[in-house]
């Protein structure tokens, strides 16, 4: 299993991970599931801002509840951090926090990476 990722945000450092579990809650807490939101996430660069991603609130807070809690943390205790970010944090901050949370869990696992596969001995052609 993939080990959680610490992240030094806004409200301190924290492991962060989405497992299955978080992952389908915030796919069907999204329009379009998280391959989406990860994609209107990005958007925000090409509008001169992460700030400015075509996000909710809510989807924001649920990435970052959601991976508090894939990480370890108790789910009332996520809910309150993730709300105190929202109130606390820059909004562009939070757009990146939940860039990596996913980006992370979206990625490659490290028991299955892409590499080149040996070359098999060479044969004669006529």
């Amino acid at each position: 299993m993939m080990e959680p990722k610490v992240i030094n945000w806004c409200c301190g450092e924290h492991p962060f991970r989405l497992r299955i579990g978080e992952a389908e809650t915030l796919d069907d807490a999204t329009k379009d599931g998280i391959a989406d939101l990860l994609y209107r996430l990005q958007m925000g660069r090409d509008r001169g801002s992460f700030a400015y991603s075509p996000v909710r609130t809510r989807e924001v807070v649920d990435c970052i509840r959601l991976g508090l809690i894939g990480g370890g943390m108790d789910a009332s205790e996520a809910r309150k951090l993730a709300v105190r970010s929202w109130e606390e944090g820059d909004f562009g901050e939070l757009v990146v926090l939940c860039i990596t949370v996913l980006g992370v869990a979206m990625s490659g696992k490290e028991h299955d990476q892409p590499g080149k596969p040996e070359a098999g001995e060479a044969t004669e052609r006529e």
